[in-house]
């Protein structure tokens, strides 16, 4: 008899099926543990241990041998074991008991040289890929391990999907990462403490393992084999290794860990995004841990992805392309959005960050950004991040087409909102307004468009006509009638400033009223 470390009956079927021709009556998804094995000879077989038996004598009397487990020189149909409860594997009858020994001999050794070499190479800090390599080697489990932000830290050679998957900085490609946060299994499949199989959209089936570190998910290991139909104790062996592994998790993923790392850091931000007044020297002081100043030059950029798609792994892949995007920045979560406070006193991004890679990744994630202004005081973080707020609102109901809004270009346009806060659009317009708009409705004229040309043009007759292509002469007549119905004094600074404001006013409403 040979002992065993918790080897189970999936293994055994697993590992023969790598050598020989097997059958059995086992499920995938059935499985127990064995602790020994032996040729049965005589008497009464016991629960928890693998016997080798011949056809023959199997069939001599199946009733010692309900719910035991039996590995049977001969082939066995179904019929001949009709009614009776046991669990069987069987081997061509041309192989002998004692050769048959021989292979499960080889399943135990195999396992257990296994584990203690995986429990080596962990101790010798190498390499998940080399530990990839291992299970590979052994168990022909192809796979690799991606962390939540989807960067690849280990794949074993053979691990074809390697290279469709991804780019050339070892993360996965960004049209992969979009696939994924678009499916509810892969983003439901987080919360599993347990082994569990996830079938992609490729109709690829993987075997999976969550890492988790406190209890929240930070990367995940799949892993494949040629036929996950017959892949029986492939979640034993995943299982085994997962654990080994997260023994020791912060050895392979507690390193390099961005600014985020800081506990301190993240609840000053949080505090200064709500409003919350922070000491000026406690500020000071945290920043200068990430040789960050009060005074630098800062900008923060909210992103706001589309209806769906929060928490999970897409999230924190996207968290880690900001962060690649903008270099020295800090990046918060909450909830389907993030608040990107970017260090422009330390980056060393040019403009065309905004002109090319940010409306790329905008697209591809669908997501959309609004942009504040630049400011150089810290402590005013909640101000300028009700700017990125608002501009993006403002934007996307203005300019729905674009994937970015900057504050600066859209002053004005939250400047008329401002104005329409408390007041109705009609009560806070030029009266003239009213009245063009009435007399233009019943006369079919033109006056109110053309007073709004007339303004913006600087009075200038000859390029006011030119836009609205009529004749000086016709101008003028209009523009007396105007004067004529309205009183409306061309020369009052302050008439002409009410005015114009009140056409963008109009303009915001009508585009309200659009939507």
């Amino acid at each position: 008899m040979e002992e065993s470390m918790n080897i189970t009956a999936g293994i055994v079927i697993y590992s023969l099926s790598l050598d020989t021709t097997i059958r059995t009556n086992i499920e995938v998804d059935q499985d127990f543990e064995i602790d020994s094995y032996e040729l049965w000879e005589k008497g009464l077989p016991q629960n928890r241990v693998l016997y080798i038996v011949e056809k023959e004598r199997l069939l001599r009397d199946l009733t010692i041998w309900r719910r035991k487990f039996i590995l049977c020189a001969g082939w066995l149909d179904e019929e001949e074991l009709e009614g009776q409860e046991l669990y069987w594997i069987c081997m061509s009858g041309s192989i002998g008991v004692h050769e048959i020994m021989g292979y499960v001999q080889q399943v135990f050794n195999r396992y257990y040289q296994w584990y203690i070499r995986l429990g080596t190479q962990i101790r010798k800090k190498e390499s998940l890929s080399e530990l990839l390599d291992t299970l590979d080697e052994v168990y022909k489990l192809t796979g690799c391990i991606a962390t939540q932000s989807m960067r690849i830290v280990g794949s074993s050679s053979r691990f074809e999907e390697f290279n469709s998957w991804v780019d050339g900085q070892g993360m996965v490609t960004l049209g992969m990462v979009n696939e994924l946060v678009a499916d509810e299994d892969f983003q439901e499949a987080a919360k599993y403490d347990d082994v569990f199989l996830y079938y992609n959209t490729y109709q690829d089936w993987y075997y999976c393992y969550n890492f988790k570190s406190d209890g929240q998910y930070q990367a995940r290991l799949l892993a494949s084999t040629e036929n996950h139909e017959k892949a029986h104790g492939v979640r034993r062996l995943i299982q085994d290794f997962g654990e080994c592994v997260s023994d020791v998790y912060e050895d392979y993923f507690g390193q390099g860990q961005y600014l985020q790392s800081g506990r301190e850091m993240y609840e000053m931000i949080c505090g200064l995004l709500q409003g919350v007044k922070v000491n000026a020297g406690d500020i000071r002081r945290v920043l200068s841990r990430y040789h960050w100043e009060i005074s630098h030059h800062y900008q923060v950029i909210l992103f706001q992805f589309q209806e769906g798609v929060s928490g999970g792994v897409g999230m924190a892949y996207y968290k880690a392309q900001i962060r690649k995007l903008f270099h020295d920045c800090y990046v918060v979560e909450e909830k389907d959005r993030f608040i990107c406070i970017r260090n422009l006193s330390r980056s060393e991004n040019s403009a065309s960050v905004y002109e090319e890679n940010l409306p790329y990744f905008l697209r591809e994630t669908l997501c959309k950004a609004g942009i504040s202004n630049v400011f150089d005081d810290f402590s005013r973080l909640h101000r300028y991040c009700v700017e990125a707020e608002r501009v993006l609102l403002i934007g996307e109901r203005t300019d729905s087409t674009k994937w970015y809004y900057s504050f600066p270009k859209y002053v004005l346009p939250y400047l008329m909102e401002q104005c329409t806060r408390e007041l109705q659009a009609e009560q806070v317009c030029h009266p003239a307004i009213t009245v063009l708009q009435d007399y233009d409705s019943k006369n079919e004229t033109h006056l109110l468009e053309s007073l709004r040309v007339f303004l913006r043009e600087r009075h200038s007759i000859t390029h006011t006509a030119e836009l609205l292509e009529v004749h000086r002469t016709t101008l003028l007549v209009r523009l007396d009638r105007i004067r004529q119905l309205t009183g409306i004094d061309f020369d009052n600074y302050e008439t002409c400033l009410h005015l114009m404001i009140s056409f963008e006013i109009l303009k915001l409403v009508t585009e309200c009223y659009k939507m």
